[in-house]
C-alpha cells in the first residue's frame, strides 16, 4: 500500500485551494453584481431634436438614398420629384423617432467602427432641424439582443434600441400613398371580363326569380337570370371588395410604360357597381341644438384592371391611374379562372318552410298528401308560440325533421349531361309564392353508389346513394304509421 506523506498532502491542498480561488475570481468577473448591473440597464438621453424645427430629412437604407424637405406649413414634398405621392406620415414617425434618442451604454472613443458595423452602416441618417443638420448612423447588431450600434459623429459608440432600424428600413416607394380602395358593402354587380368572356353577378334581394328567396346572387347570362350558391358568390366578390395592395411599382405609368405590366390589354377587367351612403347635413337641428343628419345613396363603380404575373404577384390598377400594384397572385388566380358554372348552388333543395303549405312525397309508387297546419302553445307565463304540423288523411305525421334533412344531404359532385334513370323518391313542394306555387324535386337511379338530383327539371347535382336510402327508411317507417 501506498502511503502519502505529510508534506504531499500539504501540497495537494494548497493546490486545490489555488483553483478554488481562480475560480472564484473568474465568476466575479463574468457575472456583476447586481448595482452594476442595475446601472448599465439605465438608459439615458443622447441625442434629441424639435420636430417641429426639421426642414429636411434625408436617410440611405439598402444602398437607396431618400431626401424629404418640410415647408414652413409643415408639408413634406419629395424635391427630386414634386409629383411624387408621399405618406407624409413616414416622415412624421421618423422624426418622432429621433426626438430623443436613448442609449444604454457608452463605448467611449473605439479605435475601430467598422468593428460595430458603422463604417458601411445599415442606415445612415442626414436630419436639419434649424440651423443645424446631424448626421447618425446605425450599425449592427450587438450580441445583448434588441439593440444596435449607433454613431453620432462625436468619435463615441452608443447602444440604442434596435427599433430605431425600423423606422428607417424604407425606400421610396415604401413611402408611396397608394389609393385607398372604397368599402363596397351595399352591392349591385360585379363582373369580370377577360379574353374567354364576360361573367356578371348580380345581387338581388327578394326578387322572385328564384323558388326561394335565400338565394340573392344571380348569374346574369344575356338578361337571364340564373342564382347562385350563395357561399362561393360571396367568396369570388371579396377577392376584389377586400382587396388590398401589397406595393406600389410606378406612380407615374403613362400609355407607353403599362406594356411593361401587361395593364396595356388587361388580363381581366373587374367592374363593381355598389351604392355609397354618406352622412350629410339637413340644415337642421334637434332638441338640443345639434345639427341633423340624413344617408344619401348615390350609384357608385370601381373598376380594376389585372395585368401579369411576377413571381407569385399579379400587377393591377385601378382603371384610368397612373398608379400600378403589385396584388396577391391567388387574387388573379381566383378571377381569371372564375366561371359561373362553378358557382351554382351547391344546395339539393333551399326551402323555406313557413311558405310551404303542403308536401306531396312519392314513394315506392304511392303519393303521399299532407297538409301543413299552424298549432299555437301558450305557456303558463301566457306566451304564445307557434309549430307547423303536417296531417296524413287526418293524422299528424311528425315528418319536420325528415324534411330537414333533404336540405342537409351534400352533393358529391355533378353531371349536366347526365339522364335520370328510374325514380327513387320525389316531392311536391307546393308554397305561397306567386312565381314558384310549386317547386318539384325527384331523386332517379345514377350508378350504384349516387342518385341524380332533379329540381324543377333541371339535373345536375348527384348525392350518395346511401344517403339517400337511409332518407327511404325514414319516411316508409313515418308513413306506414
Amino acid at each position: 500500500m501506498t502511503t502519502m506523506t505529510r508534506g504531499k498532502k500539504i501540497f495537494v491542498l494548497l493546490l486545490a485551494l489555488v483553483i478554488l480561488t481562480g475560480v472564484t475570481l473568474l465568476v466575479a468577473h463574468l457575472v456583476p453584481d447586481e448595482d452594476e448591473s442595475t446601472a448599465e440597464d439605465t438608459s439615458y438621453i443622447i441625442f434629441s431634436l424639435d420636430p417641429d424645427q426639421v426642414t429636411q430629412l434625408s436617410w440611405t437604407y439598402e444602398d437607396s438614398t431618400v431626401t424629404l424637405t418640410k415647408d414652413e406649413n409643415s408639408n413634406w414634398s419629395y424635391p427630386d420629384d414634386e409629383a411624387f405621392p408621399l405618406d407624409a406620415s413616414y416622415p412624421d414617425a421618423m422624426v418622432q423617432a429621433l426626438k430623443e434618442v436613448s442609449a444604454t451604454k457608452t463605448i467611449e472613443s473605439p479605435e475601430n467602427l467598422a468593428g460595430y458595423g458603422l463604417e458601411e452602416a445599415a442606415c445612415a441618417i442626414s436630419v436639419t432641424a434649424g440651423d443645424s443638420t446631424y448626421e447618425l448612423r446605425i450599425g449592427d447588431e450587438t450580441g445583448l439582443g434588441g439593440q444596435r450600434y449607433l454613431s453620432l459623429g462625436d468619435g463615441n459608440v452608443y447602444l440604442v434600441d434596435a427599433d430605431l432600424l425600423e423606422d428607417f428600413s424604407l425606400g421610396l416607394y415604401d413611402i408611396v400613398s397608394m389609393e385607398s380602395i372604397p368599402s363596397m358593402t351595399d352591392l349591385t354587380s360585379v363582373s369580370i371580363e377577360t379574353t374567354s368572356g364576360t361573367l356578371t353577378l348580380d345581387y338581388l334581394e327578394d326578387s322572385g326569380l328564384a323558388y326561394s328567396d335565400q338565394y340573392t346572387w344571380f348569374w346574369n347570362q344575356d338578361g337571364e337570370e340564373a342564382p347562385l350558391d350563395t357561399d362561393l358568390a360571396e367568396d369570388l366578390v371579396s377577392t376584389v371588395t377586400g382587396l388590398t395592395w401589397n406595393a406600389c411599382v410606378d406612380y407615374q405609368a403613362d400609355e407607353d410604360s403599362l406594356g411593361t405590366y401587361g395593364l396595356d390589354i388587361p388580363a381581366a377587367t373587374i367592374t363593381v357597381e355598389y351604392t355609397e351612403s354618406t352622412q350629410v347635413e339637413t340644415n337642421e337641428t334637434d332638441e338640443n341644438g345639434d345639427p341633423i343628419y340624413e344617408t344619401q345613396e348615390t350609384p357608385a363603380t370601381f373598376v380594376l384592371e389585372l395585368g401579369d404575373y411576377d413571381g407569385d404577384t399579379c400587377y393591377a390598377r385601378i382603371s384610368g391611374s397612373s398608379m400600378v400594384y403589385r396584388v396577391d397572385g391567388t387574387v388573379a388566380d381566383t378571377l381569371l379562372a372564375a366561371k359561373g358554372e362553378d358557382l351554382l348552388p351547391q344546395d339539393v333543395v333551399l326551402m323555406n318552410w313557413s311558405d310551404v303549405t303542403s308536401v306531396e312525397i312519392n314513394l315506392d309508387g304511392t303519393t303521399y298528401s299532407l297538409e301543413k297546419t299552424v298549432q299555437e302553445e301558450t305557456d303558463e307565463d301566457g306566451n304564445t308560440t307557434e309549430t307547423y304540423v303536417y296531417q296524413l288523411d287526418g293524422q299528424t305525421v311528425d315528418i319536420t325533421d325528415a324534411l330537414d334533412s333533404i336540405q342537409d344531404l351534400e352533393g358529391t359532385g355533378s353531371d349536366t349531361d347526365a339522364t335520370p334513370g328510374t325514380e327513387e323518391l320525389s316531392f311536391t313542394f307546393y308554397q305561397d309564392k306567386e312565381n314558384f306555387p310549386t317547386v318539384t324535386l325527384v331523386f332517379s337511379q345514377y350508378d350504384s353508389s349516387s342518385c341524380l338530383v332533379t329540381l324543377n327539371g333541371e339535373s345536375r347535382l348527384l348525392v350518395s346513394r346511401t344517403d339517400l336510402l337511409d332518407l327511404v327508411d325514414t319516411l316508409q317507417d313515418l308513413l306506414a304509421e
